[in-house]
C-alpha cells in the first residue's frame, strides 16, 4: 500500500550583504559620501557639502574601508576643509550690496 511521501525541507538563502555604495559625512550628516579606489588611491567627496580627500590605500581596502581611514583623518584634523562655493557666493553678494548701499550714500 501506498503512503504518503515526505516534503523536502528547502534551504533558505541568505543574500550575502552588500557594501553600501554612499556614506554618511562627518561633516554635514547627509548620506552623499561616495568613495572611489584606482591604482591605490583613494578618492572620497561628498556631494553636498563639498568635503573631500585623497589619500593612498593598501590593495586589499575596499570601500568601508578606505571610508573608516577617512573618518579618523577628518577627527584628527588632517583634512582641510575647504569653504564651499555657495557660501563664497553668499559672502561676495553680501559685499557687493554694503558697496552698493554705501557708494548711495555718498552721492
Amino acid at each position: 500500500m501506498g503512503g504518503r511521501r515526505k516534503r523536502r525541507k528547502q534551504l533558505l538563502l541568505r543574500p550575502k550583504p552588500k557594501i553600501p555604495n554612499t556614506f554618511e559625512c562627518p561633516r554635514c550628516g547627509k548620506v552623499a559620501i561616495t568613495v572611489e579606489i584606482k591604482n591605490g588611491i583613494a578618492k572620497i567627496k561628498c556631494g553636498n557639502c563639498g568635503l573631500e580627500d585623497q589619500f593612498e590605500v593598501p590593495p586589499i581596502f575596499d570601500e568601508a574601508n578606505a571610508y573608516g581611514k577617512f573618518i579618523d583623518r577628518y577627527f584628527e584634523g588632517k583634512i582641510e576643509i575647504k569653504e564651499s562655493n555657495s557660501e563664497e557666493k553668499e559672502e561676495n553678494e553680501t559685499e557687493r550690496e554694503s558697496e552698493e548701499d554705501n557708494s548711495g550714500e555718498t552721492e
